[in-house]
């Protein structure tokens, strides 16, 4: 029996920003093999000295095969007023950087100096990413609330953000001084695209967490609990801009290219199956889950 004549839908259609803009994520997507890709290595903090009030240096990292990243956290307080979400922004809630190996306290120290800062800040070939981040004010304050008086946070509220923080951006590739990419392209572990920034961001999400449980627990030692994990697991980490992305898709077209007509060519190969058994059914829903 032949196939039925399934053609590749029409570039026109597919490319336009407004579908673009609405994909959903897939096995390929950036997140979620890096979360296939990195659930095996092993995970730690390896310091947390905060505040009551949540300001101050944690350190987090990811481990395996005596290859090491960490994620160097600087929390500080600002006034409102001088909280932007714009990438111009001078003073940010957080600052972090993703460090090539285990950072010692002399690069605690200097990066202290540095990464708060907005153009004036300098990396070195250590570090890898950065980011600046703000909290989104009204939903970290009200999980911080509820947690300390014994309850969970509202999960209404919560699925309309979705995130306790947002970014104001992720660099890499040598901006302020980090490393170029030479000095990890022909790592294994990194191969993908935005390991690294993942990597960041990933961990960021981690530190957000950490710090409304330490926040709570300061503001009523009695009664506080910790945020439930699945809870948790609905929350991720907001973007404010975009800006990095838009050059990198104008300078790759070959490369959106292959990723788009990689979709479509497995859409169309679907669309084109005629009969599928019960079993292969069942196969594809357990085998996507």
């Amino acid at each position: 029996m032949s196939k039925p004549n399934i053609k590749l839908r029409d570039p026109n259609e597919v490319m336009k920003l407004s579908r673009l803009g609405s994909f959903h994520q897939s096995k390929l997507s950036f997140l979620r093999s890096f979360i296939r890709e990195f659930k095996d290595w092993e995970y730690k903090r390896n310091k947390f000295e905060l505040d009551k009030d949540g300001h101050g240096v944690a350190v987090y990292s990811f481990e395996k095969n005596k290859r090491n990243y960490s994620l160097i956290c600087f929390a500080q307080y600002i006034n409102p007023n001088e909280r932007s979400d714009r990438v111009i922004a001078t003073k940010w809630d957080t600052a972090f950087v993703l460090h090539d190996g285990v950072p010692s306290q002399e690069d605690i120290n200097r990066l202290k100096k540095n990464v708060p800062k907005q153009e004036i800040g300098r990396m070195s070939y250590k570090e890898l990413t950065l980011s600046r981040a703000n909290k989104s004010v009204r939903v970290f304050d009200h999980v911080v609330n509820s947690l300390s008086k014994g309850k969970q946070p509202d999960r209404n509220l919560l699925n309309k953000v979705g995130y306790l923080y947002r970014t104001t951006a992720v660099y890499g590739s040598g901006k302020f001084g980090l490393a170029d990419r030479f000095r990890i392209k022909n790592r294994k572990e990194v191969y993908g695209p935005f390991r690294l920034e993942m990597m960041l961001v990933y961990l960021v999400r981690q530190f957000t967490f950490d710090q409304v449980d330490h926040i709570a627990k300061n503001k009523n030692p009695d009664k506080a609990v910790q945020l439930d994990e699945n809870i948790a697991r609905s929350l991720g980490i907001g973007n404010s801009t975009g800006l990095g992305m838009a050059p990198f898709i104008v300078n790759h077209p070959t490369l959106l290219h292959k990723w788009v007509y990689s979709r479509e060519k497995a859409l169309k190969e679907i669309r084109s199956i005629e009969i599928v058994s019960n079993d292969e059914f069942i196969f594809f829903i357990t085998a996507g889950s």
